[in-house]
């Protein structure tokens, strides 16, 4: 858990709890290895056609591919992993709707904020790259991506405090 100004606490989901929440994921993830696989292998193949390369190998478009999946894992479920941010800032409207448009959201519908491009797949949202915001006794709750949530934060802060 990360203390930000304030008492606002970040804190991430454990893996298990990201997967259960969000299913889509794992399939973008599956999704992604298939398209790097596919990108390198036509990389290694067109390689080979203009004689950069002697002989097709595609144990180096397997090892491309592992140590891309090593990355993408290490965004999707760590750097952008499904996180929950409690604040104790009074948030008014304006301050939102600035601070949502700064992280480049929008209002899908009310408290729901979806990103402008897709962040885990091609063809879908996940639900883990959409932003919730709940209010409950003054205290502010945000669920949505780690690093977009850090942003938000920082956004509405400085809105709130300016």
């Amino acid at each position: 858990m990360i203390k930000l100004m304030n008492s606002d606490a970040l804190k991430r989901l454990k893996l298990r709890d990201q997967l259960s929440k969000d299913h889509l994921k794992l399939f973008s993830l599956i999704e992604k290895s298939v398209l790097a696989y596919t990108v390198m292998s036509l990389v290694f193949i067109f390689m080979n056609k203009i004689g950069l390369t002697e002989v097709h190998r595609s144990s180096n478009a397997i090892a491309g591919t592992i140590g891309y999946l090593a990355m993408t894992i290490k965004l999707m479920y760590y750097d952008e992993a499904l996180s929950e941010l409690i604040t104790h800032i009074d948030i008014t409207q304006d301050t939102m709707n600035n601070a949502i448009l700064t992280i480049d959201y929008s209002e899908k519908k009310d408290g729901v904020y979806h990103p402008k491009k897709r962040m885990f797949s091609i063809f879908y949202f996940c639900k883990s790259e959409l932003i919730t915001h709940k209010t409950d006794n003054k205290i502010a709750i945000f669920t949505g991506p780690h690093n977009k949530l850090i942003k938000l934060s920082n956004a509405i802060k400085r809105d709130a405090y300016s």
